[in-house]
């Protein structure tokens, strides 16, 4: 479905159409991929599948504006629930300098907050002429000098949407484990944006501090559905619906014969509801290690209720944020 937002008068005066494609479309499904058709990899993989059939609860908007009905620049955000990640930000080469993306990113911006919209994420170069295009529509670095930026329409957003319900029963653990869906894409960005928690948060996604999952989660969920790759994957997602912890154990081919890696982050406020989590994950038949930072003493208390073992200790095994750590190896079967 294509609905018109307004227009904008450009640099040149030329007199811009800015609307939004909301996906599935078959209409401009071919449009979309042509036009995004040098996006890489996954990227693409996503692109063909969300305009021509649904992806569980995933929205998917191309914002667009348009010169005699040719798309000329575009906006891409994947949400659910209020949250969501902003990409594929293109303009023609041959229609840049004029003012079109942002003159596009003003309507997605008021569209995202008129719809409720309540956070949202990207990645772009830190320092960068894209950088202070996003901050002057009110992104901020997630962290000092990153290029990974965060929108939220209210400044209290993560202490609301990662808080436990007050309402739920003092024996509640407030979450429960399910399996990975499309729509859990930005929700997992959310909760791997979070600072000052564990610094190794997933060694098969290569995720040190808070990360921008755009891409990561995609080849996460490619494997999911084309490789023999991961022995189990589950998610915890809150009473109030935000994801707030993953667990998933994957082949680790560095080994004969095989071992199997466990990746576990989870929020501060549900470490509580990790054990619950653990508990429906199936462990295949082999070794299963688990790689924690020093700092992460919760996580480490937690694998140890679960029966994992520490079996040693790597010194000043990665650095990051001009801080060394070293790395404990939990194991079990």
């Amino acid at each position: 479905m294509y609905d018109k937002l307004g227009e904008v008068v450009l640099k040149t005066e030329e007199q811009m159409e800015v609307g939004v494609i909301t996906a599935p479309d078959e209409r401009h499904a071919e449009e979309v991929k042509q036009f995004l058709g040098h996006k890489p990899g996954n990227y693409k993989w996503h692109i063909e599948r969300c305009v021509t059939e649904g992806l569980d609860a995933l929205e998917t908007r191309f914002y667009v504006g348009k010169l005699d009905g040719r798309v000329i620049t575009n906006i891409m955000t994947v949400e659910h629930e209020g949250v969501g990640i902003l990409g594929h930000v293109f303009t023609l080469p041959n229609q840049r300098r004029k003012g079109a993306c942002k003159g596009v990113m003003a309507y997605q911006m008021e569209d995202f907050r008129q719809r409720e919209g309540r956070a949202l994420y990207l990645g772009t170069g830190y320092n960068s002429h894209p950088y202070y295009i996003y901050h002057s529509f009110g992104f901020e670095s997630v962290f000092p000098e990153s290029g990974f930026m965060k929108y939220h329409v209210n400044s209290d957003f993560e202490e609301r949407y990662f808080a436990r319900l007050e309402s739920a029963p003092t024996e509640d653990v407030g979450a429960e484990p399910k399996s990975i869906e499309w729509h859990d894409w930005p929700k997992v960005t959310a909760l791997s944006g979070i600072v000052g928690w564990d610094t190794l948060r997933s060694l098969k996604w290569g995720v040190y501090g808070p990360t921008n999952m755009e891409g990561g989660f995609l080849s996460f969920k490619h494997d999911l559905e084309t490789e023999d790759v991961y022995d189990n994957a589950k998610l915890l997602i809150s009473s109030g619906g935000a994801i707030v912890g993953w667990a998933t154990v994957s082949h680790d081919t560095r080994w004969q014969p095989t071992t199997g890696v466990l990746d576990l982050f989870f929020h501060p406020n549900f470490a509580d509801a990790v054990p619950t989590l653990l508990s429906v994950v199936t462990f295949p038949d082999v070794k299963v290690q688990c790689y924690v930072d020093s700092g992460a003493e919760k996580k480490a208390a937690v694998l140890e209720e679960a029966g994992f073992t520490c079996e040693g200790r790597f010194k000043d095994q990665f650095a990051y944020g001009g801080q060394d750590y070293d790395v404990l190896v939990f194991a079990r079967g």
